[in-house]
């Protein structure tokens, strides 16, 4: 199921929006619903922020009026608790356009109101492209971890994680990845659960199994692929040593 979230001020288009959502839904008989239709972002914020989200689709007018945060804002609030949804713009403001660009918010495309011929249409497109962006991440094997910076989250390949370490600063971590490394607020304790491929060889270190070449038990450390130690305790090295078998 994909949940459908539209965000528009004006009550006629909020409307119309909706029935061109529905009735596309209803014809091509998809597994997918309009769960909030509103003119407040913060009942869509709400919405999301108690329910548990799997794929979700929003429609979202950039000038949601002046009482109201506008849609980049608010798509910007999505994305902290959405990091997966496909946001689409409609608008009457291109020039605000780059804006998303600076609050990194990745939309799936922007609908301008200045040809509301072509509106109903390009809706159809996104829901198609939507649909068919799930279905294929569906079908992605590839297994990911998500890492909150700042106001951003990051989401990360597991096979591009080599290892994590404390990092001096208090309650941080350091990833190490094939192509460089940043810090982030955690713990080492809260991460050795996230993965099954996370092991903890260290009171300081986790490793990433399967990007460990080889392990030396008297020198107690661990090679990574790109030719990295890693210290592992006596216990971490002789398990290490196992699960390499």
């Amino acid at each position: 199921m994909i949940d459908i979230y539209v965000c528009e001020d004006d009550s006629k288009q909020l409307s119309q929006v909706v029935e061109y959502i529905e009735n596309y839904l209803l014809i091509e008989n998809l597994d997918m619903k309009v769960r909030v239709a509103t003119d407040n972002p913060d009942e869509i914020l709400d919405y999301l922020k108690n329910t548990e989200i799997d794929k979700s689709l929003y429609f979202i007018d950039i000038d949601l009026g002046e009482d109201n945060i506008n849609g980049i804002e608010l798509a910007s609030e999505i994305r902290k608790i959405d990091f997966e949804g496909k946001i689409v713009f409609i608008t009457s403001h291109s020039e605000m356009v780059f804006l998303t660009f600076k609050y990194q918010i990745e939309a799936l495309d922007f609908i301008l109101k200045d040809y509301p011929e072509k509106i109903q249409g390009r809706i159809i497109e996104d829901i198609e492209l939507c649909n068919k962006q799930f279905e294929e991440s569906a079908s992605d094997s590839e297994d990911y971890y998500q890492i909150k910076t700042g106001e951003l989250i990051r989401s990360i390949k597991v096979s591009d994680i080599l290892f994590f370490e404390s990092s001096p600063v208090p309650h941080k971590v350091i990833v190490h990845l094939k192509d460089g490394q940043f810090e982030f607020y955690s713990t080492i304790k809260n991460i050795e659960a996230d993965n099954e491929l996370f092991f903890r060889c260290h009171k300081s270190y986790i490793v990433n199994v399967n990007n460990v070449v080889s392990v030396n038990r008297h020198a107690r450390e661990a090679t990574m692929i790109d030719g990295e130690k890693v210290l592992c305790s006596v216990m971490g090295s002789r398990t290490l040593v196992k699960l390499k078998k």
